[in-house]
């Protein structure tokens, strides 16, 4: 695995894409960031800032021992899978029943459809 030709001032300048996501293990509750493009680079904080300043820290360690013994350092990769690429659209496939409950609900709410769903994931997501 030869590294390409470019220097360590280069790669640590690369602006690697990055995902920071809750993270819950052992009695811990905080937050894992890590590169998409080198996943062996990650870190885990308190708060996504602390997670994401360790991150950098340890991206600059990873490319500095990578460097150093010539393995290949991989280069960001501007296509991100579809998955990360959010356009605020999403279609979902529900059963009528429930589609029907939604709506009725959202009407009794006051509230579009759309609106009581982006509240209800949202309340969803916030529960991890």
């Amino acid at each position: 695995m030869e590294q390409t030709k470019r220097t360590i001032k280069e790669y640590l300048s690369f602006d690697y894409p990055f995902i920071v996501v809750p993270f819950h293990e052992g009695g811990f509750s905080g937050f894992k960031a890590f590169l998409i493009d080198i996943p062996a680079v990650e870190s885990i904080g308190t708060t996504p800032e602390e997670a994401l300043t360790d991150l950098n820290g340890v991206k600059k360690e990873w490319i500095t021992f990578a460097y150093k013994r010539g393995l290949r350092i991989p280069e960001p990769d501007s296509n991100f899978p579809d998955a990360l690429k959010y356009s605020g659209r999403v279609t979902l496939r529900i059963p009528k029943t429930l589609h029907r409950k939604a709506a009725e609900k959202a009407y009794l709410d006051g509230v579009s459809l759309n609106a009581y769903l982006n509240e209800i994931i949202n309340r969803g997501m916030s529960i991890s």
